[in-house]
């Protein structure tokens, strides 16, 4: 198997396109999410306390 990997320099990785939607992202519903994590196998609802784990970081608050 061949793979394909790329050097790439910090500026070169800022112009990158995400992959993500972020006007989707903010537009679901906790309805939404959960219907994802309840298809996906490889997901699962996080408890309370894993939840307090998280620290948000770089997060621009409106």
């Amino acid at each position: 198997m061949t793979e394909n990997i790329r050097r790439m320099s910090l500026d070169q990785i800022r112009k990158l396109k995400s992959l993500s939607n972020a006007k989707k992202v903010k537009s679901m519903t906790e309805e939404d999410i959960n219907k994802i994590i309840d298809e996906d196998p490889d997901l699962y609802h996080l408890t309370d306390a894993e939840l307090s784990e998280f620290e948000l970081v770089g997060v621009k608050q409106k």
